[in-house]
């Protein structure tokens, strides 16, 4: 995206008002140019002449030249600049006058953050119906949407509630937040290059088609790239049956199976962060299975289900028994029969599952560390491999993680000929090539025609590495390449780099780097100028 290419100039006879807006947003990440503010009417004809810029904000109530008299002049010497209003005044004369002199917005002050990226939206999406890059204007204003509300999301002392927008659209007293989680992105991202961006905008764009209802926001969760969060409001009972077919539609086309969970519908919401928790809080109630469901809070949701222990002290101590008598075989035998993990897809709750998988790898991993004195290779990767398997929602291939893991702890067989340094050497090249493609040790061993295990132990062996870190090495070292050279926003890189969730990427790149993408970029930075 080209830097500071559409200009924002600020009127208000305010200076407070000034600086709050100058620092609302930063500009310059979404290719906006925030220009010295205007104090007044008179001042803005001048900034006109001098910066041209693309859009317009100004209040009504200004000294010398009044907001709408300046309206009208911006529109009928500069027909092509959008106009927005800013007012402490909700008198419908105010608001139809400046709707007349050509303003595509009214917003009341004070103004919240939701209020502007809206109203900023709006705005140029309409400069894109008048410029020839469109799809770049338009592209622009989604990364907008998606940056900030993202970052609201995650913000517990955001308040939900701005002040409500004069123009027709949400009315943020009563709304619904919707999760749309599309479970596996890669036969998406494959669709559309690889382009996060893209696939965001083209899903959004889908969505609103097929709700029909142009004035929902719904944005893409910049920081777990396969979710995305829809605010209408219309009541539940009427989006829920639109959500089914809507799942059902997404599951076809992306080839991945779709959880949508609805927050309460309600007039004393006190955040958009707390209604983003409750959805999540939902969707681990939800069953472990590769197939779309639809959640809503209430009878039914499955909130009130007891969450079953499967990993108890009997267990353990049963597990650690065979461990220490070597027995590998009956120690996996034992995690899909007696544990019960073979079972759980269909059958248990994504917490259950979750929690599952997690007590057995860490006592899997406290064991073999305390074995060999060292923590065993792959260890610290473990844990971020499982979260990916549990967000495709794939209890096979947890199991089979589990077992390899097992696998790679345990003694090396003797080493093999010629044959088997070449299928490494192979794969190895082969991961450096497609390393923005899914890769995983099941993929890569079938493609080979080699056993799953087997072919964990000797790439290990071979390379000296296992399997996942190989290809994390490989994909953060293109990712730190796109760094230096510029190449896209942090999260267009992580997914460039085939990574669909930027905290995930985020956490493999710190463990690998010692900071994060965002401090190596700025430390890139301050080397090249």
């Amino acid at each position: 995206m080209e830097s500071k290419k559409y200009k924002i100039l600020i009127a208000d006879d305010e200076y407070w008002t000034r600086e709050k807006i100058r620092r609302m947003i930063q500009w310059d990440k979404y290719g906006l140019l925030f220009l010295e503010p205007a104090v007044d009417g008179e001042d803005v004809l001048r900034k006109m002449e001098e910066h041209h810029p693309d859009i317009v904000i100004t209040d009504i109530n200004m000294p010398y030249l009044d907001g709408v008299e300046l309206l009208r002049i911006l529109q009928e010497k500069y027909p092509e600049v959008v106009t927005f209003v800013i007012s402490g005044y909700d008198d419908f004369d105010y608001v139809k006058n400046s709707f007349m002199a050509g303003s595509i917005n009214y917003l009341v002050k004070p103004v919240g953050r939701i209020d502007l990226i809206n109203a900023l939206t709006k705005a140029l999406e309409l400069i894109s119906k008048r410029r020839q890059q469109k799809e770049e204007t338009l592209r622009a204003a989604s990364f907008l949407q998606d940056r900030e509300f993202s970052q609201l999301l995650e913000r517990k002392e955001t308040p939900f509630m701005p002040n409500i927008t004069i123009n027709g659209e949400i009315d943020y007293a009563g709304v619904t937040l919707i999760l749309l989680k599309i479970h596996r992105l890669q036969t998406l991202s494959g669709r559309y290059g690889y382009d996060m961006n893209r696939l965001s905008f083209a899903v959004k764009r889908q969505l609103h088609e097929l709700m029909g209802d142009e004035d929902a926001i719904i944005f893409n969760h910049v920081y777990r790239s396969n979710e995305f969060i829809i605010v209408s409001e219309k009541e539940n009972q009427e989006l829920r049956p639109l959500f089914e077919k809507i799942s059902l539609k997404l599951e076809q086309e992306a080839e991945s199976p779709v959880s949508v969970i609805f927050s309460d519908h309600s007039f004393s919401m006190d955040s958009i962060h707390q209604a983003y928790i409750q959805t999540v809080s939902l969707l681990m109630t939800r069953r472990f299975a590769p197939v779309s469901q639809v959640i809503s809070t209430g009878k039914g949701a499955g909130a009130q289900e007891e969450i079953r222990n499967h990993f108890s002290e009997r267990q353990k101590n049963e597990l650690l028994t065979l461990l220490k008598r070597g027995q590998m075989e009956e120690a996996r035998q034992y995690i899909l029969h007696e544990i019960g993990l073979e079972d759980c897809q269909g059958n248990w709750s994504y917490l259950e599952v979750r929690q599952t998988v997690k007590r057995v790898a860490m006592f899997l991993t406290e064991y073999f560390s305390d074995l060999s004195q060292n923590q065993p290779a792959g260890t610290e990767d473990l844990d971020q491999v499982l979260d990916k398997e549990l967000e495709a929602l794939d209890g096979k291939g947890l199991c089979e993680l589990l077992h390899d893991y097992i696998d790679s702890c345990t003694a090396l067989s003797q080493s093999e000929g010629d044959t088997t340094r070449g299928t490494v050497r192979q794969a190895a090249e082969y991961i450096q090539e497609h390393y923005f493609e899914p890769l995983t040790l099941r993929e890569l061993a079938e493609r080979y025609h080699v056993e799953h295990s087997y072919f964990s132990r000797i790439f290990r062996r071979e390379i000296g590495t296992s399997l996942l870190q190989y290809i994390t090495k490989i994909r953060i070292e293109k990712a730190k390449e796109y760094i230096r050279k510029g190449n896209g926003n942090l999260t267009e890189i992580a997914f460039m780099v085939g990574y669909d969730d930027y905290t995930y990427f985020n956490k493999v790149f710190r463990k690998s780097e010692g900071m994060s993408p965002r401090d190596f970029r700025e430390q890139m930075e301050k080397v090249q100028n």
